[in-house]
């Protein structure tokens, strides 16, 4: 009986150009994968700076220029935290490594950062205040308050981003909505805030007398910054501002609304950058009582029998 063995199949033969096209890609997403921890350090190095610039001086010789460059700093690392993200997704080299560095630096920049530059900038603007103020408590009191606000913001921070951490999900597709306030829009709200507000300073002669000015940056940052802390830690939903509004395609409305923006900007930056943030911080409440609203007539329409 004849066994017929069955002949090897031949080699695969590899095309040389695509193999090393192959390899140069490869060494390419190696050496590019750095890119995003380098400015998830950066971004961390900025609130750093931060913070700072927010306790260079003594708390009754505070500069307002520093306050600024503070602030200035805090949004300097937020555009390091929207690029790190972006770099690690768009060279897949995402990593349990690169979530836990980022959470890190994102705490130092807008969780620590904002709540040292908001506790310094109220309690500049309550000195030599509270004597004129009748109807306003101690200092020493005052002074408690805002840091008790702080220190809930900071803590709200920590837990936001380790619930991020957890629900978070590599994929583009899932990076539409946030549950929760995000952290750099907390951080971008209180340092609008502060540069508005040292903006204002140009315009009233005299602003350590300004007993109106001293009065509402007293009142509103530490409750800005209240609302911010506990709107990250709420289940409120928020729209992902670069992949909802600005990727891909849109109506023609989506372009006027980000042209009329960017006008604002140029017409009134300060002012308009203030409304912009805090607006966006207290927008998962207002949508969600809004469609409320909108689903509560329905409701009722559906149990009126006919």
């Amino acid at each position: 009986m004849i066994q017929h063995i069955d002949a090897p199949p031949p080699p695969i033969r590899h095309d040389r150009h695509s193999s090393s096209r192959a390899k140069t890609r490869q060494r390419i997403l190696r050496s590019t994968a750095v890119l995003p921890s380098l400015f998830t350090i950066c971004n961390g190095l900025a609130g750093f700076g931060a913070i700072h610039f927010s306790t260079r001086q003594a708390l009754g010789e505070a500069n307002l220029v520093d306050l600024r460059t503070a602030s200035i700093l805090i949004f300097l690392a937020m555009v390091f935290d929207m690029l790190d993200g972006r770099l690690a997704r768009f060279t897949r080299r995402t990593s349990d490594f690169g979530a836990q560095l980022d959470s890190l630096c994102d705490m130092v920049s807008f969780g620590v950062a904002p709540a040292m530059l908001m506790v310094r900038t109220v309690i500049m603007a309550m000195r030599g205040q509270i004597e004129r103020l009748s109807f306003m408590p101690h200092a020493l009191v005052l002074e408690r308050l805002v840091w008790g606000v702080a220190a809930v913001y900071l803590a709200c921070t920590a837990l936001r981003l380790a619930r991020f951490n957890v629900e978070n999900e590599p994929n583009e597709s899932a990076h539409m909505h946030f549950s929760g306030l995000p952290s750099p829009g907390a951080a971008s709200a209180v340092a609008s805030l502060v540069i508005l507000f040292e903006r204002l300073t140009h315009f009233e002669a005299g602003w350590r007398s300004s007993v109106w000015l001293m009065c509402s940056v007293s009142l509103t940052l530490p409750v800005i910054s209240l609302f911010a802390g506990l709107l990250m830690i709420s289940r409120f939903r928020y729209s992902h501002v670069v992949n909802q509004y600005i990727r891909g395609r849109r109506p023609v409305g989506y372009i006027v609304k980000i042209v009329l923006i960017v006008l604002a900007l140029f017409i009134e930056p300060f002012l308009t950058l203030a409304l912009v943030t805090t607006g966006y911080a207290l927008s998962g409440p207002i949508v969600a009582l809004r469609r409320r609203i909108r689903r509560d007539p329905q409701t009722l329409n559906q149990s009126i029998p006919k």
